[in-house]
């Protein structure tokens, strides 16, 4: 049965933001080519590829309601990337985690910002964020978007105008076809992307936003003499760390993961997948040259680059100041090294101070061989399996003896239980030579402490943690270095299931994933699930209560739970 979706969102009334109601259907178009090399569908909203961006205010509510019009039978779901979804985790898009995921066919409202459902008191949410499925990777095939919240009660940092850079990469085949022939076979690894992707969109304030012409060298970005702009960078890869820079100027970071920090000048941004930065750029005062816009994918995240692959690593499009007879200005056009970016030496304009945890957590992350040959990514040797049972759906069915042990969750599923209000200390270490870009849904985290080689004597490579830090940084994506660590801590404050998953999206497909369960006792006081959540998962045949496996009042019989492959011995 369809979600009656008009009732479920007139009844909403703010007194001060807009009422934002997208409708929204996705589904496949044919002949995109984004490259310019090679022709191939991809997953479009409402028609539009790349979809149309979306940029509101922070007093705005702002609601989806999105129709899987696949018309193949494919299911689908929608997440908003760094939206806190307090109170309301069942809106957050995660598959098998928050929801079953959307029939074909069929429709799910989704409210991002300023549920009624949430608290008052919830904090506000500005900045940069994007939205994109959350099902079988088909984000990578086009179902994603920036989403820009802009302050409505006033930006921390004066500009003229805004933009937003888009950076992406690119496959000439559907993920679906690249995982089964390229990873998902003995041996394999995840293979370089076809293309890197660039492209602009303009953010203003109070304005639709929308997606500038063209892609890489094809494309431009508009400025005028004598302003100041805000450029912000989103990296909606599924496996492509970027360095982006613009010769003949300055930038000074301003935003992480939409936290505000205290200006930070840097030559170039190292972007991971799924973050976000904000930089203040000041025009020229002529219109004499136009520059060169550089964004560099890293080689080294991908496990077979080879340098005859065709892929072009070094993308660049123009800045222009509106001369058609200007000249390119000559700046720095090249990178001399790919060093790791250390973010913890910004600063947020919210001051928090560290305090002890009250409880803390240690994963091993590895990318072992497994018994059917497909390298597996895992925490403490457990790869992640998903639960038939949604986790939310697992903690609003079962008692509190239950909920409250990780065991409920599933044997692959690398549950921490964290009880409400507590101050949690997740330690995150690499024993794998990959990068990990790890994102954890639901909260911005604090970012205490990151090693980038753990068997160095030098404390500058292998610090030791410092307590008592007065506003360490934050944010919702961090990267784990290949054999380092992180080491993060985060409030409970934010009842729900939310998922933690390394955002190099091959590396989520084979199971670097783990789930967070924050206050589930007071989830099942406080959520009013929509009947839909329920509806659409028994429409799929999958249970709506009990254990991982639908299995009630056990931790230990997980019923007709797929079982996780056995590591090589």
């Amino acid at each position: 049965m369809k979600a009656t979706l008009a009732a479920l969102c007139c009844l909403v009334t703010l007194a001060q933001g807009a009422s934002i109601i997208k409708n929204w259907h996705v589904g496949w178009v044919h002949n995109v080519n984004p490259d310019g090399l090679h022709p191939r569908r991809g997953i479009a909203l409402n028609g539009h590829f790349p979809p149309q961006p979306l940029s509101v205010n922070s007093n705005d509510y702002v609601a989806i309601n999105f129709t899987n019009s696949f018309g193949d039978g494919s299911p689908s779901t929608l997440h908003g990337h760094g939206i806190y979804y307090n109170n309301t985790n069942y809106y957050d898009g995660a598959a098998g985690i928050v929801q079953c995921p959307v029939p074909d066919g069929h429709s799910f409202h989704y409210e991002l910002l300023n549920s009624p459902k949430s608290p008052s008191s919830a904090e506000k949410q500005i900045g940069t964020y994007w939205i994109h499925g959350h099902y079988k990777g088909q984000y990578i095939d086009g179902l994603r978007l920036p989403f820009i919240i802009h302050n409505a009660d006033g930006e921390t940092y004066q500009y003229d105008d805004d933009y937003t850079v888009a950076l992406a990469d690119w496959y000439h085949h559907v993920h679906a076809d690249v995982l089964k022939n390229k990873y998902y076979k003995p041996n394999g690894t995840y293979p370089t992307a076809d293309a890197g992707l660039m492209y602009f969109v303009h953010t203003r304030a109070n304005q639709t936003a929308k997606n500038l012409e063209g892609f890489n060298e094809n494309a431009t970005l508009p400025f005028e003499p004598g302003k100041t702009y805000r450029i912000r960078v989103v990296n909606m890869s599924a496996a492509s760390l970027f360095n982006f820079w613009i010769e003949g100027h300055d930038m000074k970071i301003i935003e992480v993961d939409g936290e505000d920090v205290h200006p930070f000048p840097v030559d170039q941004l190292q972007v991971s997948i799924g973050q976000r930065y904000s930089v203040l750029v000041k025009s020229h005062n002529t219109t004499k040259h136009n520059w060169k816009i550089h964004a560099n994918l890293v080689p080294e995240m991908f496990d077979m680059y080879k340098p005859t692959d065709p892929i072009k690593l070094n993308l660049t499009s123009t800045l222009s100041y509106g001369n058609p007879h200007a000249k390119m200005g000559a700046g720095r056009g090249t990178v001399d090294s790919y060093e790791l970016f250390d973010d913890t030496q910004l600063e947020p304009v919210k001051k928090i101070p560290m305090v002890k945890p009250d409880m803390s957590v240690n994963r091993i992350a590895t990318m072992p061989s497994y018994s059917d040959n497909i390298h597996r990514g895992t925490f403490d040797n457990k790869t992640f399996v998903a639960p038939l049972t949604p986790t939310l759906l697992t903690m609003m069915s079962e008692s509190t003896s239950y909920i409250m042990n990780p065991a409920t969750y599933g044997p692959n599923t690398n549950a921490v239980v964290a009880p409400h209000l507590q101050m949690i200390e997740l330690v995150m270490i690499n024993f794998s030579d990959d990068m990990h870009p790890m994102h954890m849904h639901g909260s911005k985290f604090q970012v205490v402490n990151r090693a980038t080689d753990l068997r160095s004597k030098d404390p500058k490579a292998n610090p030791p943690i410092k307590e008592g830090q007065k506003n360490p940084m934050r944010r919702d994506t961090v990267v784990l270095p290949p054999g380092g660590a992180v080491t993060i801590r985060f409030r409970a404050d934010n009842p729900g299931a939310w998922f933690l998953h390394c955002h190099m999206n091959f590396h989520l497909d084979v199971g670097m994933a783990m789930v967070v369960v924050q206050a589930p006792n007071m989830a099942a006081k406080r959520f009013d699930i929509p009947s839909y959540v329920k509806e659409q998962c028994k429409m799929q045949h999958m249970p709506v209560s009990g254990n991982a496996g639908g299995i009630p009042h056990s931790s230990i019989n997980f019923g007709n739970l797929t079982k996780a492959p056995l590591p090589e011995p």
